[in-house]
């Protein structure tokens, strides 16, 4: 365990600091798989690229880790689909987040795509009119789903 050590640690970091991102900022739509398994297999690579002083391919195998976590990230964070959506539908509309609803992804596989959707109750208090909105956090595309 002790040559597993700071590989591991440094896997665990990235993985705590990249939770927090997701729940703060993007909560919880970020697709995670690419990079945890880039992290895991980090941990190994730590051990043994080091070990034998090969820090160019530890290097390539560093910024793989990162660009797999720069395609993971979404296109729109929670507050812009907020503001998207105000802008679009006016600032009187008032917003109350629901929880987030899966997107369907049938048609291609993509590891880097999120699998859900931020989800949007709006009200416009002057005329009582209520609306959902599912807002795609990779596209931008708002969908009505109820009135």
């Amino acid at each position: 365990m002790k040559k597993y050590g700071f590989g591991l640690i440094l896997s665990l970091v990235v993985l705590l600091l990249l939770l927090i991102v997701n729940v703060q900022v993007y909560h919880n739509v970020m697709p995670l798989n690419a990079p945890i398994i880039f992290l895991t297999l980090h941990v190994m690579v730590y051990r043994y690229l080091i070990a034998e002083q090969r820090y160019g391919a530890y290097v390539f195998f560093v910024l793989m880790v990162g660009a797999s976590i720069i395609f993971s990230l979404p296109e729109f964070t929670h507050q812009q689909a907020k503001d998207k959506i105000l802008a679009t539908y006016g600032p009187e509309l008032e917003l109350t987040i629901q929880e987030n609803l899966p997107l369907d992804r049938n048609e291609v596989w993509d590891p880097f795509a999120p699998n859900w959707g931020y989800a949007f109750l709006g009200t416009v208090p002057s005329s009582e009119e209520h609306t959902s909105l599912l807002f795609i956090p990779d596209t931008g595309k708002m969908v009505e789903i109820a009135p």
